[in-house]
């Protein structure tokens, strides 16, 4: 098992640990590669993006740290980028990319509150109630539906090399409390998602970071969409979405267990050469 991680955080946005922690972290669990991949900016306030004046500090820390651990550790500079809403990523600063190893390609926001603020699928079950009352007329399956179709939409237009946490809008429906995931509607709305995702090239990521802060005990995508994903012949990647660097590792090893018995044969992986599919 190759032990690796694309998708952490620090406290250049909503992590608890600097990178140098984080960084550390992954040498004492043997990791093989890191990657650090800070919340992208966005064009509103948040209080878990990353400032915009902050970004060239961000890169020239991460820099640093390649060369610093470069005999211990590969280190990637990334970042986790939202999609937004009839913006995509045309709010990311002009050239942010290039200087990036990678990014992850993800979809936070939904729509626009009647007071004129974002709204998030992930933060909490009433805000994602009230987003769907104020944004799609309180039509519970429109909004899911328009939350997988901006997935499709940013793989088409984008193409990122990792698509984050396919199915978080599920992150606060505990017990199908809000939209029930085995309704054929919904089974459909992934299918297609998946479909789009799989003429991008991207690679879809297993994501344990629910489970390491106590939201959920499924990963991201649902084992019953990850089967779907085998069946399409879309490449996986394996993350944790760590906030801290306790939960760097947390249930890595099981999803390598979960992939195999899934049936994937293969890992996409970045290494020093370059995005490469290792076997498992």
């Amino acid at each position: 098992m190759r032990l690796t991680n694309l998708h952490t955080h620090t406290t250049y946005c909503d992590g608890s640990c600097g990178v140098e922690v984080m960084i550390q972290s992954a040498i004492k669990k043997n990791f093989k590669s890191i990657g650090i991949s800070s919340h992208g900016p966005v064009p509103f306030d948040t209080s878990w993006n990353i400032d915009r004046g902050r970004i060239e500090n961000y890169i020239e820390e991460v820099s640093a740290m390649k060369v610093k651990y470069k005999n211990e550790i590969d280190v990637f500079l990334g970042m986790e980028l939202d999609y937004i809403p009839e913006i995509g990523f045309g709010h990311i600063l002009e050239g942010l990319t290039d200087k990036l190893d990678y990014y992850i390609g993800s979809v936070h926001f939904l729509g626009t509150m009647k007071n004129g603020t974002m709204w998030t699928v992930d933060y909490s079950s009433d805000e994602l109630v009230a987003g769907i009352d104020d944004s799609f007329n309180g039509n519970v399956r429109s909004a899911v539906e328009s939350y997988y179709g901006l997935i499709s939409e940013m793989a088409e237009r984008y193409r990122p090399t990792v698509i984050g946490h396919v199915d978080l809008i599920k992150k606060t429906n505990k017990n199908n409390a809000i939209f029930n995931e085995h309704e054929d509607w919904y089974i459909n709305a992934v299918e297609k998602c998946l479909d789009s995702i799989k003429s991008s090239g991207s690679a879809i990521e297993i994501n344990t970071g629910a489970i390491a802060r106590g939201y959920t005990k499924e990963q991201y995508p649902s084992t019953h969409i990850l089967r779907t994903v085998k069946e399409k012949g879309i490449p996986i990647t394996i993350n944790s979405d760590a906030h801290t660097a306790e939960g760097i590792d947390c249930k890595l090893a099981e999803m390598y267990v979960l992939a195999i018995s899934t049936g994937f044969k293969s890992v996409r992986c970045l290494g020093s050469n370059g995005w490469v599919d290792e076997e498992i």
